[in-house]
């Protein structure tokens, strides 16, 4: 993951443990200090394919962090 990558994911789980909900694009854009809502989107969409995220179409405040705790438990 490049650093990009990982403060985009940084401020996502930072917004979603504050606020509850995940960030809009427009506010993810905002909030890193970028104009292109576009370019946040690839950036998510990126990271829901590494399966860090999962989104759903068409939704508002629909990006969530996957939690992974699980996966790491059960393979200890």
């Amino acid at each position: 993951m490049n650093d990009r990558w990982q403060l985009v994911f940084d401020f996502i789980k930072a917004y979603t443990r504050k606020h509850g909900v995940g960030p809009s694009y427009a506010v993810l854009a905002s909030g890193l200090g970028m104009k292109s809502r576009a370019n946040m989107h690839r950036i998510v969409k990126r990271l829901e394919k590494e399966g860090l995220l999962q989104t759903k179409p068409k939704k508002f405040y629909s990006i969530k962090v996957v939690d992974r705790s699980i996966d790491e438990v059960t393979s200890l």
